[in-house]
């Protein structure tokens, strides 16, 4: 009885987390049902309007002009999300692009997930994610797909009572990207339970990747205006600062090298 019980509050749980809220989930669950409410009260105007009959056609436009209002909520709740939790990232300029995104996988999402991660209402294991490497090319498909996907980058394990665990799973709804939460899986009893689960993580560019960049001998891209790849300071696949390997820095040696301009003693 109680294993069944779980089991639904599990199915509650999973639905009501932000799962609903990725990829095509967003679309269907707040545009598309407005969209087509829209569009049927635009026919029963149209319709009205042919029929000639104030009263009917009264009706009719009070109903367009309601179907017209939940829709804009609807569209401006989704902006409101997408605000909240999505980095802003431009594709446009794929060489811009594929460093904006550099420094979201490298510097930002990873540190970002693990610290939310850190709940002092439960006993949390030690966790660590795991985020892919960033393409190395700027004409890479990812910079063309409307929705990033970073499946399972890592997963969570805590221990508690029923209700801190399940208030831990509710509060990934806060976090600054949007995530999926789950599977879940429980263990043990209460008020000792262990609770592990999955997280995904998902973002919208606000642009799909604009002209595909001309690529020299090698894959290294032309220099493009404000420096290569246009960003000031480095080749591409190069953060800012670095420098491609046997490069000299300005007064100094080599690493492992003598000193500018010295002889090996």
């Amino acid at each position: 009885m109680i294993l069944s019980k779980l089991k639904l509050l599990h199915i509650v749980i999973i639905g009501s987390v932000v799962c609903i809220g990725v990829g095509v989930g967003v679309y269907m669950m707040l545009i598309k049902p407005q969209k087509e409410l829209l569009a049927k009260e635009t026919a029963r105007y149209n319709a009205a309007i042919g029929e000639g009959t104030m009263q009917v056609l009264q009706a009719a436009q009070d109903d367009y002009v309601k179907a017209q209002n939940e829709r804009s909520r609807a569209v401006a709740a989704l902006d409101d999300q997408m605000r909240r939790r999505m980095p802003d990232m431009s594709f446009e300029r794929r060489d811009i692009g594929m460093m904006e995104l550099w420094r979201e996988q490298i510097n930002t999402l990873g540190p970002l997930l693990e610290g939310f991660a850190r709940d002092t209402n439960v006993d949390v294991l030690p966790t660590s994610m795991q985020i892919p490497a960033p393409p190395a090319s700027p004409n890479d498909a990812i910079f063309d797909k409307t929705l990033l996907e970073f499946p399972s980058v890592g997963q969570i394990v805590v221990h508690g009572d029923f209700k801190s665990l399940m208030a831990n799973v509710r509060r990934w709804n806060n976090c600054r990207r949007l995530v999926m939460v789950g599977p879940i899986r429980l263990a043990g009893t209460s008020p000792d339970l262990e609770a592990t689960y999955s997280i995904s993580c998902y973002i919208f560019p606000v642009a799909v990747g604009g002209p595909m960049i001309p690529m020299a001998v090698g894959g290294v891209a032309e220099p493009a205006a404000g420096g290569p790849m246009g960003m000031p300071g480095g080749p591409m696949g190069m953060p800012p600062g670095a420098m491609p390997p046997g490069a000299m820095p300005p007064g100094g040696m080599p690493p492992g090298g003598p000193p500018a301009g010295g002889a090996p003693q």
